[in-house]
């Protein structure tokens, strides 16, 4: 059942967010306005006691240490990428989610603030986010310490630099969650035209505009802007959300199909009538904490496996009688 809450935010979105991402020219000066209006919503922002935020320099790339109060696992951290078309948002912007998450997950996180397009086209937010992965394992991190989570464009790069983990033969995380992921920059899934209407946030049609001020003059079937088109052999379980009218419903769907086939262990999980990213909407709706939760579990499931092979591998054999 879907809750009065998700009801009168998908009314509002319709009204205050489609209606203007629909009609906002992609150029510059509009970026540029929707970066300053946003950084005015995350400066209203106050975070629950016991919640500190702390700079970092992760290896040469702006980032913040978001750490909750209460329980927290020794050694454990998620390194946490933001949407926003790859155009708009920073760290500051998901303090009100990332606090929740940590806390959920029992750790702290590492959110950065990698360069945005169109300045900064690709490959730079994927070099940002391998320089501080690259930066946690100098910190003493195992691969196996660290989980990666991300939302929409976020959740593009977590894909992407699994990928460039795995390519570059560096240690893979614990596993990665990814909500509401962008993964086809080409716009092929079947939703984008299905659920143009029923979509409460995004306008499809400007999912290739964005496309291309990320990556201009690129193939973009290329798996590593389009990950829906890769080879997941071999990457670390993958936990998927999704609401169920969204125009990104068949990025993450495929994604988990071509995943499993892979051999890679997926929870996919599609919410009814859930907007774009409703787990980053959990201070507003019930069913983006119950997500918020799950991530926790599937997090701390897999480091505690993780931990547990770890233990097997290096115990010494047992004396043979």
């Amino acid at each position: 059942m879907v809750s009065w809450q998700t009801r009168m935010l998908n009314g509002l979105m319709r009204v205050a967010v489609k209606r203007r991402l629909a009609r906002q020219p992609l150029d510059p000066a509009h970026i540029a306005e929707t970066r300053a209006r946003l950084a005015r919503l995350a400066a209203r922002n106050v975070l629950p006691e016991g919640v500190t935020i702390a700079a970092a320099d992760a290896g040469g790339v702006a980032a913040e240490w978001v750490q909750p109060g209460g329980l927290k696992v020794p050694g454990k951290s998620i390194l946490y990428l933001h949407g926003g078309g790859y155009m708009v948002g920073d760290p500051t912007l998901y303090r009100m989610f990332t606090w929740r998450l940590a806390q959920a997950a029992c750790c702290r996180i590492l959110a950065i603030d990698y360069r945005l397009a169109p300045e900064h086209p690709y490959p730079a937010a994927v070099e940002d986010a391998l320089a501080s992965y690259r930066w946690l394992l100098d910190q003493g991190h195992d691969g196996s310490d660290i989980a990666l989570a991300g939302d929409s464009a976020g959740g593009n790069l977590v894909l992407v630099l699994l990928l460039r983990l795995r390519e570059e033969g560096l240690p893979l995380p614990a596993s990665a969650v990814c909500y509401s992921p962008w993964t086809d920059l080409t716009g092929s899934g079947g939703s984008v035209t299905l659920n143009a209407r029923r979509d409460p946030m995004l306008p499809g049609h400007r999912l290739r505009e964005s496309a291309h001020l990320y990556a201009p003059h690129m193939d973009h079937r290329d798996p590593m802007l389009s990950p829906v088109f890769a080879d997941f052999r071999g990457l670390p379980p993958l936990a998927l959300f999704v609401g169920s009218t969204e125009v990104l419903l068949d990025d993450a769907v495929r994604v988990g199909d071509r995943a499993r086939y892979a051999g890679v262990e997926v929870e996919l999980t599609i919410a009814p009538a859930q907007p774009h990213v409703y787990p980053v909407l959990a201070r507003f709706l019930p069913e983006g904490r119950e997500a918020v939760a799950a991530s926790g579990r599937f997090v701390l499931a897999h480091w505690l496996r993780a931990t547990e092979t770890r233990v097997r591998v290096t115990q010494p054999a047992r004396a043979i009688a």
